[in-house]
Order: C-alpha cells, then sequence, then structure tokens
C-alpha cells in the first residue's frame, strides 16, 4: 500500500467531507465522505453520476446545476441538498462547490458538511416557535408586551377580539392611554413597581374598547426586562366583564333576599293597614258624594295608599312575582285613571300630554299594567325635577311574526341617563337617582315580560328618556269586561270574611256592602266552618295568616265539607311555594294585600264560573 501523500492526509483529517467532479461524476472524494454515505470510495467512483446519491426530489435541481456547467458556467455553489445513504437513510447535507482548471480539464472541487443534527434541532426550534405562537395567537386572554416607558412592543391578535380594533393599532403605543382615567393612576403605579419586583395582580382595570365601551380586565404583570428575548414586562390580560357582571347580580339576589326575608315581618302587618285603610276610603267616598272637600281629601289619601302600597308591592312582587289575572283592557282609560290618580302627586311644572289613538283591548292583568303605568310616570316625574313635560302616547303596532300590540310610550324631557347606565336600567337595586329603591324598573321589567311582550328605553342626558312597552292585543280566547247584566248579579253574592284583623275585616265588609253584597265576617279560623254552615256563602275570603290558625288548615277542613266552595285566600305576604300550593284547586285564588273591590269581585266571578 503506497505511503499517504502530506494532501491526501490533509483532505482526511478535515472534519468536512471533501470530493471532485468532472462532468457529473466522481474522480476524487475523502475516507469521510464515503463513510458517511456507507459506501466504499470504489463504489462511489464507479457511478455514473453524482446524482444518484441525491435524494429523488431533488435530483433534478442537481441536474439543472450540472447542465449549466457543462455548458461553461463556473459559477459557484452552496446549497442544502438531502443525500440518501447506502441504507436508505437520509442525510442533510451542506454543500459547496467551485470550478477549477486542473490538467487543462474543468472539474468541480467542493466539500460537504453534514448538517442533519443541526437541520433536526433547528426545524425542533422552528415547530416549537410555532407551536408556542399558535398559543399566543389563540389563547383567550389577551398577551402584551410592554417596554420599560410602558409601550407596547407586542401584542397578541386576541386583543381584536377583546378589545376590536387591529392589534397592529396598539404597538408603540403606551398602554396606559386605553385604561379608563380612574385605573390609570394604580395601573401606571403597578407598571412601575414591577421594575423592581417580578410580578404584581392579579388586578383588575378598565380598558377601552374601540367602540368607545368598556371592558373590565384581570391583569398579571411580569418582570422580563432581563431576558435575552423579552426585554420588558408581560402582561396577561383576561376579560372579566360578563363575570363582573354576574357577580353584581348575585350580590343584588343576595342583597334582595335579604331584603325579602326581612319585608316579609313588615309587609303583612303594614298591607294589612293599607287593606284597611283603602276598604274605609271607598265607603268615604261613597259617602261624601256631594261633599268636595271630604272626596279630595280621600283622593289625597288614596294617592299615599297607592305609593304606600307600589312601594311594598315592588319588593315583595320581584322576589315572588304576582299570578297574572289576564283579561280584556282598556289601556287608553287605565292611563286616564292612572294619570287622574296620580295627578296630584304630580309638581304643578310639569305638563301632562296625553296622545292616545283609538286602539283594540289589551291582554292585560290591570292590576299589573297599572302598576307598570305608576312605575313609570313615577320615574319620569323624579327625572323632571326641574319641570317638564310628560308625554303618553298609545297605538297599535304589528311585529315580524304578524302578533298584534298595543304600544305604550312613555317620554319624559328630563336629565336622561348616560350610555354606560342603559344596560343596568332594568336590574334590581340600579338606579341613577339619589333616592328610590332601584326595584321599580325591575318590576316594570318583569310585569312586561309575564305579560308576553317587549320593553325598550332610548334616552340621552340632558334630553330626557322614552319608554315604549308591548302589551299584547286581546284575543278571543280572554273575557270581556263585565256587562252590567254582570255586574247586577254580582249584587246577589254572599260572602264569608275570614280575617284576625278587625280593620281590614270591617273595611272590607263595608265596601261589599256598597256594591250589593251580603257580608258575614268571622276573625277566628276556628269558627269558619260553623260560619260557612249558618251563613252558605257564595265564597270565602281567607286570610293566610290569622292568629289561631294558618289558612291553609282552616281551608283543607272547609274544603272536606264542602268541596266545590270557592276560598280566595289574601295575605300581606306570602312564597311562591305557598301560593303555588294554593292554587292547586281550580276553585281557589290569591290576592295580595292591598287589593280593591273591583279587583276582588273580578276574582269572585271567575271561581264562580270555573
Amino acid at each position: 500500500m503506497p505511503t499517504p501523500s502530506l494532501t491526501d492526509t490533509i483532505l482526511e483529517a478535515l472534519p468536512v467531507a471533501v470530493y471532485a467532479l468532472r462532468d457529473g461524476r466522481f474522480v476524487y472524494l475523502s475516507e469521510r465522505f464515503a463513510q458517511s454515505l456507507g459506501y466504499t470510495k470504489e463504489e462511489l467512483l464507479a457511478l455514473d453520476c453524482v446524482t444518484q446519491v441525491i435524494a429523488e426530489p431533488q435530483r433534478d435541481q442537481i441536474n439543472e446545476m450540472l447542465r449549466r456547467r457543462a455548458k461553461g458556467s463556473s459559477e459557484e455553489s452552496r446549497f442544502f441538498t438531502t443525500v440518501r445513504c447506502r441504507d436508505g437513510k437520509l442525510l442533510d447535507a451542506e454543500v459547496h462547490g467551485s470550478v477549477t482548471e486542473f490538467e487543462g480539464e474543468r472539474i468541480v472541487i467542493g466539500t460537504a458538511v453534514d448538517m442533519t443534527a443541526h437541520v433536526a434541532s433547528t426545524r425542533k426550534v422552528i415547530e416549537r416557535e410555532e407551536y408556542f405562537r399558535a398559543l399566543t395567537e389563540n389563547i383567550a386572554d389577551v398577551i402584551a408586551i410592554l417596554d420599560s416607558a410602558g409601550r407596547v412592543t407586542y401584542v397578541n391578535p386576541s386583543v381584536t377580539r377583546i378589545l376590536g380594533g387591529h392589534w397592529t393599532n396598539l404597538l408603540n403605543k403606551p398602554f396606559f392611554e386605553r385604561v379608563h382615567a380612574e385605573d390609570r393612576e394604580s395601573f401606571s403605579r403597578a407598571v412601575l413597581e414591577l421594575k423592581h419586583k417580578r410580578s404584581f395582580g392579579p388586578a383588575e382595570y378598565r380598558v377601552r374598547h374601540a367602540d368607545g365601551s368598556w371592558r373590565v380586565m384581570e391583569v398579571v404583570g411580569s418582570n422580563l426586562l432581563h431576558h435575552p428575548h423579552i426585554h420588558g414586562f408581560v402582561l396577561n390580560m383576561r376579560d372579566v366583564t360578563e363575570r363582573k357582571r354576574m357577580e353584581r347580580e348575585v350580590a343584588q339576589l343576595n342583597r334582595l333576599t335579604s331584603l325579602g326575608r326581612l319585608a316579609t315581618q313588615v309587609a303583612h302587618e303594614f298591607n294589612n293597614v293599607l287593606m284597611g285603610i283603602q276598604s274605609m276610603m271607598n265607603v268615604i267616598r261613597r259617602r261624601a258624594a256631594e261633599n268636595d272637600d271630604v272626596l279630595g281629601a280621600a283622593d289625597t289619601i288614596n294617592a299615599a295608599l297607592s305609593r304606600g302600597k307600589r312601594v311594598t308591592t315592588d319588593i315583595l312582587r320581584f322576589g315572588r312575582p304576582a299570578q297574572l289575572a289576564i283579561r280584556a283592557v282598556d289601556a287608553n282609560a287605565l292611563v286616564r285613571q292612572s294619570i287622574g290618580e296620580l295627578r296630584s302627586t304630580l309638581p304643578e311644572r310639569i305638563d301632562v300630554h296625553l296622545a292616545l289613538l283609538e286602539i283594540p283591548r289589551a291582554a292585560a292583568d290591570p292590576g299589573q299594567l297599572a302598576q307598570v303605568l305608576t312605575n313609570l310616570i313615577f320615574n319620569a316625574r323624579d327625572a323632571m325635577t326641574q319641570g317638564g313635560t310628560l308625554t303618553i302616547e298609545t297605538n297599535v303596532v304589528i311585529d315580524k311574526a304578524s302578533d298584534r300590540f298595543i304600544r305604550l310610550k312613555i317620554t319624559d324631557t328630563g336629565e336622561g341617563m348616560a350610555p354606560d347606565d342603559l344596560p343596568y336600567i332594568f336590574e334590581p337595586f340600579f338606579t341613577t337617582k339619589k333616592t328610590g329603591t332601584g326595584i321599580g324598573l325591575a318590576v316594570v321589567y318583569q310585569i312586561v315580560r309575564a305579560h308576553g311582550g317587549h320593553i325598550s328605553v332610548q334616552s340621552e342626558l340632558g334630553k330626557g328618556t322614552t319608554f315604549e312597552i308591548l302589551i299584547p292585543v286581546l284575543n278571543e280566547h280572554v273575557s270581556e269586561e263585565p256587562s252590567e247584566t254582570e255586574l247586577a248579579h254580582r249584587a246577589r253574592r254572599r260572602v264569608l270574611i275570614v280575617d284576625d284583623d278587625e280593620i281590614t275585616a270591617l273595611g272590607l265588609r263595608l265596601s261589599l256592602e256598597a256594591d250589593g253584597v251580603a257580608v258575614a265576617v268571622v276573625h277566628d279560623g276556628a269558627d269558619a266552618a260553623a260560619a260557612v254552615a249558618e251563613f252558605d256563602p257564595d265564597a270565602v275570603i281567607l286570610d293566610l295568616s290569622l292568629a289561631d290558625a294558618d289558612g291553609r288548615d282552616v281551608y283543607a277542613q272547609l274544603n272536606r265539607q264542602h268541596p266545590v266552595l270557592p276560598v280566595i285566600f289574601s295575605s300581606g305576604h306570602a312564597t311562591e311555594s305557598e301560593i303555588n300550593e294554593i292554587l292547586q284547586n281550580p276553585r281557589t285564588a290569591f290576592l295580595m294585600k292591598p287589593y280593591s273591590t273591583a279587583e276582588l269581585l273580578q276574582t269572585i266571578e271567575n271561581l264562580l264560573t270555573v
């Protein structure tokens, strides 16, 4: 074996494979080159063309290069290619080649470096980068990087979905400019202090949406100023606007529950008082029909009663929705009646304008619809502290489903409401007024929706407010107002009152007797059965909470003896489960105190026609 020359020794010692080509065939290659492919040098030198060890997808590229060199091109080349080993394994190689003259012939001398491990490592880095990019670009949270001055250097695309606008609009701008003015100082201080600690939060800040609204963001900040690739503060921001809204609702419900417990302790006695006063006022009005002074005083007292009833009913009705008694209602007459009853409570500087078109009857509970009008009229009154105009309009509209509705529009020229307040006005305990419970509009919403109707509001600061209510038009399945014949028939009714409150019982008796109804009264539940046997009433008015017995126990005894006898339960308060239990029998009903004589008479007639 000949002794290797110094040149051979040097070429074999190089950390790269060396080769020489003539007309696309190997004329020289180092042992390292052959070994890396699993061939012997002799096997490679015997190949017809170098492309035989090139992976198929890249052979065309190499063949094109060889054709150019055959035509005289002396271009130097550096490229990546894939080489196939004897065992089929593929290697990634960086190949360098240059044309030179040797013994009067053009040959290509070059090197090849095995880059398989490097390519694999680079591919992993790229894949990992793509993986984290996919995470940051599709994560629900906003990820932002701020430089030491608070300017945005990076933000993921989620910001577009959460805060609107294109994400590039935030780049190179101070992020604190998007923070609510009331939260800006706290946010800026947190970022400034982050220079001296690792993290802060979670903390909540209001951030402006592209449409001008505010989103509540829960922010966690991390100090990565010294990270070699980030050089900034990383903020993870989660949109918790809906969560905060739900928390407010839960808090409001908790407050409502607490208030409900308190209300049930006083509502019974208070409503009993109102019931007695209201019944007595009905008697006074009937007996003082010629005395204007007495009638005026009665009207004033009735207005005060209405206000007291409205407050207690709002609180109790929101916590326990009342059963609807749907019937034919003349909405125009109800508007006139409500204005007549409430006019004395409206300041003289408020003008009332009615624009009532001819409309069909509405399918509604008159008592509850009257409460809607009362709440909205008082709401308008409170908004016009400096005076103004209250306008009530009625007409008929048809929606997209061709359903007909009575439309009530109540407009005031008062202070109006801010855009940020409008989404919350129907929530319980939310109020823009300095005084008030914040329940009135929540009850209005509840009543309208219970009727299968709709309510909307338009308002602008300094320009007043308009509430629009849609109530279904009467159909053939709803009974009309009672005729004079029916009213005359009612006058022959006999009613037994079982109530331990003497004022309430007396007021009811006098009011019913004024309508020609025969009335008997007992104050103890223990006397009810005997009174029914002796008086033979058409219906019984039974207080739910008697001093000596539970009204339901009294009813159970009466029902065993007189199973078809209509019984109307009444109370200053009752739970939804109690009312549902009462209403299991179609010949029972429930009235919340205080109620009018007209409501009572209508309820009796409804039960007697079952």
